[in-house]
């Protein structure tokens, strides 16, 4: 990959690094922290999950070896309740009962330690890649910092949730479902409301609220027509 790529990628991205050899560690996490600024430092399992939960990092490397509980038992656990977050799991060896076990808890990699420097930028590189694509499939971008979560069916702004009202939430699933169409006040009454009693004026309502609850650019007013769903421009 190429290197200045692999910078712009990094920046912004939070690494958990769990190692319970202190030379190890401090050799890996000084290479590390030339890309990340954002780099957190455990020695052991349990203070990784306070990191965790603290920082909630996009990528985790971890040692397998780890006392008391081990990285695979870590990864485990992570698993059962998020799926976002890439792993990459530091070994000094490898069998395929391991590597199964990789596969099951989606890894994005492991490494056979002594791990080099072209190793790490690999195995980064990808896990970077995982996350943002992810992210990107997940999080519908609604512009001025604004999101919002396929999964969770919810409205972000900065990873905080914006509350809608039940009605306000389906008008915006519906402009979701049909971004990059204009749908008119019919199609509205018909698909959100199922009803032609609804007047233009208790959607404008609806779309006013949301507006107001997010920014004004997020349903775009389209001439005689109807609405529009945000879109990011295409450079």
């Amino acid at each position: 990959m190429n290197h200045n790529l692999f910078i712009s990628m990094m920046k912004d991205l939070s690494v958990l690094y769990i190692e319970d050899d202190p030379k190890v560690q401090e050799y890996i996490a000084e290479f590390l922290g030339r890309y990340t600024p954002n780099l957190y430092l455990a020695g052991t399992a349990e203070e990784g999950l306070r990191l965790y939960e603290e920082r909630e990092p996009d990528i985790i490397l971890l040692d397998i070896n780890l006392p008391g509980k081990s990285g695979i038992d870590f990864a485990r656990e992570l698993r059962m309740h998020d799926q976002d977050t890439r792993i990459i799991i530091s070994t000094a060896y490898t069998d395929k009962e391991f590597l199964l076990t990789a596969v099951e808890l989606g890894l994005t990699r492991y490494l056979v330690k002594p791990i080099t420097g072209t190793e790490l930028i690999d195995a980064f590189s990808k896990a970077a890649s995982e996350y943002i694509e992810r992210r990107e499939t997940v999080l519908v971008n609604l512009g001025e910092g604004y999101y919002y979560d396929r999964e969770r069916k919810i409205l972000l702004f900065q990873d905080i949730e914006v509350p809608l009202r039940r009605k306000e939430m389906e008008l915006l699933e519906f402009f979701i479902e049909n971004r990059g169409r204009t749908l008119s006040y019919d199609v509205l009454q018909y698909e959100v409301w199922n009803t032609t009693a609804l007047s233009k004026d208790a959607i404008r309502s609806q779309i006013r609220n949301i507006r107001k609850k997010s920014h004004p650019g997020i349903i775009q007013n389209i001439s005689a027509i109807g609405y529009r769903l945000y879109e990011e421009e295409t450079k």
